[in-house]
């Protein structure tokens, strides 16, 4: 596939996107603590369990546009690889640091704090990632440490970038069908912990780096498949969010999961829908680079121009608004049926006070670096990077 990228210095579309799965990650947690809020197995419940599952495309796509983004920026660069990895630990390792030790003191305060046994457990969520919805940035570090594995792989590979997707989706099929169907009947306890807890593993997520990667290298050839595919694309999509939400019954009611395993991300028919929806996704950042070269609507270009700036930090600091929403829901009585009218009020806020607190940090020297931001270089609205 031919490669045009250098005659275009930025590419508007790719802040859409970003800003996009982030919010429809803040979504879905946001779903998820009104559906605990309902008896377990009622209709409510079941119906806002199956929700999760034509959902389930944000942390997918928030993979994929990770990888887009990473090699956008630094393919046709020569490779410096002591500044690749000290300039991108940097910006993950300082959010990691900071929003684990603040979220486990919030959990803690105002028992006993700081003590060896306080300190043992912030430290096993530093090795495990398992807390406040860390993992995304363990898997992060993972991947920044693999980078010049991959690298190296797509360049030895030139010429055939478009088997390599394939043989990369089938792989990501088959991780999922055997994390779903197999893994289940197996011993793990003395597997490594990134085994056992195979979310956490950068692997688990290979075909949706790889695949985000051949875009940000084939950008405009991608781009160009889809605009002249996108009806067949959309339409794929629309059938998808019925058959995907069914799905959950499937595993519920025939093959008896639990209901939490039930609409798990880690499933083959999520693999195929999930890179259909972020086709989609794709196309909206093509009209927004539109929109945005055409110079029309500047106000609603300004503002995504800034929001997409905090993206990171909205999904950082996520685990704040969630928790003020939790005790503002122990008011609410369960199975009322007030949560159905509190549910879309609510996730809009989570949204805009996570927004407000990091568009608050973001301008605010030295505390921007925990949302992995340099500080705000206030009326230069338009980027000159996707970092």
């Amino acid at each position: 596939m031919p490669d045009n990228r250098s005659k275009r210095k930025y590419i508007y579309g790719v802040d859409l996107m970003r800003l996009l799965f982030i919010v429809g990650v803040l979504t879905i947690h946001t779903s998820t603590q009104f559906t605990f809020k309902f008896s377990s197995g009622s209709a409510p419940f079941l119906f806002l369990s199956a929700l999760h599952m034509p959902m389930h495309f944000t942390r997918m796509g928030f993979m994929f546009v990770s990888g887009l983004v990473l090699f956008l920026n630094s393919y046709r660069r020569p490779m410096q690889l002591l500044n690749f990895w000290k300039r991108r630990y940097f910006w993950v390792l300082i959010p990691y640091f900071f929003w684990n030790i603040f979220y486990h003191f919030l959990a803690h305060y105002p028992e006993k704090i700081l003590t060896s046994n306080w300190w043992l457990q912030y430290w096993h969520l530093l090795i495990h990632g398992s807390g406040y919805y860390m993992y995304f940035l363990l898997i992060m570090l993972q991947l920044y440490l693999l980078y010049p594995l991959l690298r190296l792989l797509l360049k030895k590979t030139e010429g055939k970038h478009l088997q390599v997707f394939f043989y990369a989706f089938a792989i990501e099929i088959l991780i999922t069908v055997f994390t779903k169907f197999v893994m289940p009947h197996l011993s793990t306890s003395n597997w490594p912990y990134l085994l056992q807890s195979y979310g956490m593993f950068v692997l688990t997520y290979e075909g949706y780096f790889i695949a985000g990667a051949l875009a940000g290298i084939h950008y405009e050839a991608v781009e160009k498949w889809i605009v002249a595919n996108i009806k067949k694309i959309f339409i794929a999509a629309l059938i998808g969010i019925p058959v995907i939400f069914a799905y959950y019954f499937y595993n519920v009611n025939l093959l008896h999961l639990s209901y939490s395993k039930a609409y798990e991300v880690h499933q083959p028919l999520i693999v195929i829908y999930a890179f259909i929806v972020i086709a989609n996704i794709f196309y909206v950042g093509h009209l927004y680079d539109q929109l945005v070269v055409s110079n029309k609507h500047p106000k609603f270009v300004a503002f995504i121009s800034k929001a997409q700036k905090i993206a990171f930090g909205l999904y950082l600091s996520q685990t704040v608004a969630l928790t003020i929403l939790d005790l503002i829901l122990e008011q609410v009585t369960t199975n009322s049926a007030w949560l159905w009218l509190i549910w879309p009020v609510a996730t809009l806020a989570v949204i805009a006070f996570s927004g407000l607190l990091c568009w608050t940090i973001y301008n605010t020297p030295v505390a921007h670096y925990v949302i992995g931001r340099p500080l705000n270089q206030r009326n230069k609205w338009k980027s000159t990077s996707h970092n």
